[in-house]
C-alpha cells in the first residue's frame, strides 16, 4: 500500500506547555506534488474519455489551529497568480497579527502585576 500523500510540510505542534491541558495545537501540512502529473477528475473514470480529463489540481494543504473545543482551518489556493497572492497575503497578515498581538499581550503583564499590588495594598496585606 502506498502513502496517499507525500508531504513538503507535515508539522504538528502542541501550543500549551506540559502540565497545561485543553488540546491546543497547530497542524501545518503542504502536499509535495513534485512527482505528480495531471490527474483525472475525481468524478470521472479514466476509461470514460471525459473531455475535462486529465486536469491540473491544487496540492492538499492544511493549516489548522485549535484551542480547547474551538478550531479554525484556513484554505489556501494556488490555481492563479491572484489566488496565490491572496494566500501569501493571508499568511503574511497572520504572522504580522500574531507578532503584534504577542507584543501587546506581553506589555500587559506589568499592568496586571501593578493592579495585583494595588489590591494587596487595599486589603492591607
Amino acid at each position: 500500500m502506498t502513502i496517499p500523500y507525500r508531504a513538503r510540510v507535515n508539522e504538528r505542534w502542541f501550543l500549551n506547555l506540559p502540565g497545561f491541558h485543553g488540546g491546543a495545537y497547530v497542524v501545518a501540512f503542504v502536499e509535495d506534488t513534485s512527482e505528480c502529473g495531471p490527474r483525472h477528475n475525481e468524478w470521472c473514470e479514466p476509461e470514460d474519455n471525459c473531455p475535462d480529463c486529465p486536469e491540473n489540481f491544487e496540492p492538499r494543504t492544511i493549516l489548522e489551529i485549535a484551542d480547547c473545543s474551538e478550531s479554525i482551518r484556513l484554505d489556501f489556493e494556488v490555481r492563479s497568480e491572484r489566488r496565490r497572492a491572496n494566500s501569501l497575503h493571508k499568511l503574511d497578515t497572520l504572522i504580522t497579527a500574531l507578532r503584534v498581538f504577542r507584543k501587546g499581550f506581553a506589555e500587559e503583564f506589568a499592568e496586571y502585576d501593578r493592579r495585583e499590588r494595588e489590591l494587596e495594598e487595599l486589603k492591607g496585606e
